[in-house]
């Protein structure tokens, strides 16, 4: 019944772990598809570079509440909890993925600024 957000949260969380080693070694090149795209971000590739190296630790920690929400789901669906318990964590794993990736835009944004500055 929650195979959906599970889903969702496995993708998120590999998206998040696959970004974070391109960045940490350095194989994100500045482009408008994948990234955090910004005016700032995309100024130059040092603006590029620093923004989302900054952004890693909101990365992981995206990476880190999907796995736990991914669990989380796998276990309502394995023992058969309250489907009141499903929907919670679904909309509450949902809602902290949203706000840690828009903390995450944000503070690669203001590093990349302040390259620019």
């Amino acid at each position: 019944m929650f195979y959906p957000p599970l889903i969702g949260y496995l993708i998120m969380a590999l998206t998040g772990t696959v970004l974070t080693i391109l960045i940490s070694r350095n194989q994100l090149a500045r482009n408008r598809a994948i990234g955090f795209r910004s005016r700032h971000t995309l100024a130059s590739d040092a603006a590029w570079r620093h923004g989302h190296r900054a952004a890693v630790p909101a990365l992981l920690t995206l990476s880190v509440i999907a796995i736990g929400f991914a669990l989380a789901l796998a276990g309502v669906e394995l023992f058969s909890w309250p489907t009141a318990t499903g929907h919670v964590l679904s909309i509450v794993g949902w809602v902290l993925i949203l706000g840690v990736g828009i903390k995450a835009w944000a503070v690669a944004n203001t590093a990349a600024k302040s390259v620019d500055d």
